[in-house]
């Protein structure tokens, strides 16, 4: 049996409730005295629920219809249930905004009504793993015209053998001289193979994660001694050119006179001038013009020091006594070995012998 109520909300609209039985049915539809284009009469609301439930069929007015008379106050049109159309639509504003998206190389703009960047991805079909870089908030609402980039993360595991270089250990030692060095035990690489997990972002690696590390061979230091001993003294001389440095005088013998003798003898030859102050500062060096000078380490003997002293026997039997004799020699071995008596004082410059 039914039941029918009619409420009155304001001069111009009223409600009329059906109750049909246990259904629990509700129609709801304009005053008689509404006009507005667009709305249901009255009679026909009534006539289709009413049909509805006689015959079992379902209405021919749709749940998604509003059933509101445009006649309605707003604020009784806002106290009534909105239908399912009504319901998605307050989730947007009806317009939605254009973003454009980098992902796997390639840019395509979207466009979205979704509250959030991740929805709005989600509804373009386009998935984020779990390591995957997104330049913008995925939880916030998406700008339009912004750009969003996706970095595509990717793990790859990668084995390589490495080198690990040898070290170098220096250990002093009193058995060489200071300056030599000498390889004790040589030097050998050693290797490994190593497995790393390798991220990438689009392709370029981000960082890399040793898994696994075998020891190949293992490296072996190279020992090197460096000497530390102070070499021993050497006195310079030289054997083949029958002079040395470094005279003990022995006798007597006019240093003076012999001086002069030896300057009329180089003049004699042509050594006047600065040959001269080369041949006086030469000899004085070796001997200080002193025919009985001798060398007590190598034996070097006379005023030019001639190696051996016998030497100088090619000149004559007396040189061991006679000056003018020791002077002969002295000056045939400049001239023969260095030209000129500036040249044997350049070389006992440079080296401290002639």
């Amino acid at each position: 049996m039914a039941h029918a109520r009619m409420l009155r909300h304001g001069a111009r609209a009223a409600v009329l409730m059906t109750l049909v039985g246990t259904t629990g049915a509700v129609a709801l539809a304009a005053g008689p005295h509404s006009s507005g284009q667009g709305s249901v009469p009255f009679q026909a609301m009534v006539s289709a629920q009413v049909s509805a439930l006689a015959t079992g069929a379902p209405a021919s007015v749709s749940a998604d219809v509003p059933l509101v008379n445009p006649g309605l106050e707003a604020h009784e049109i806002n106290s009534l249930a909105a239908s399912r159309s009504q319901a998605r639509a307050a989730l947007s504003d009806g317009e939605g905004v254009t973003f454009t998206v980098t992902v796997d190389g390639e840019s395509t703009p979207i466009t979205s009504d979704a509250a959030t960047l991740g929805e709005a991805l989600e509804q373009a079909g386009i998935a984020i793993g779990w390591d995957d870089q997104v330049s913008a908030d995925l939880s916030a609402a998406v700008e339009e015209g912004a750009e969003v980039h996706i970095g595509r993360a990717t793990t790859s595991y990668v084995t390589e053998v490495e080198v690990t270089e040898f070290q170098t250990e220096e250990r002093e030692t009193d058995e060489l001289e200071v300056g030599e060095s000498r390889v004790v035990t040589e030097g050998v690489d050693g290797d490994a193979r190593v497995t790393y997990a390798v991220s990438e972002i689009d392709g370029v690696e981000v960082s890399r994660e040793v898994l696994v590390s075998t020891v190949l061979s293992e490296a072996r230091d190279e020992v090197i001694e460096i000497g530390t001993a102070e070499p021993a003294p050497v006195v310079a001389e030289e054997e083949s050119s029958g002079t040395s440095t470094g005279s003990t005088f022995t006798g007597g013998g006019d240093s003076a006179s012999n001086r002069v003798l030896g300057q009329e003898m180089a003049a004699a030859r042509g050594w006047t001038g600065s040959q001269w102050s080369c041949l006086d500062s030469l000899w004085q060096r070796e001997s200080n013009w002193n025919h009985l000078a001798q060398n007590p380490s190598s034996g070097a003997y006379g005023i030019p020091q001639s190696l051996p002293a016998s030497k100088m026997a090619t000149v004559g039997s007396d040189w061991a006594t006679n000056p003018a004799t020791q002077i002969t020699w002295g000056l045939d071995y400049i001239a023969g070995r260095y030209g000129t008596p500036c040249g044997a004082w350049a070389h006992s410059e440079s080296v401290g012998w002639y």
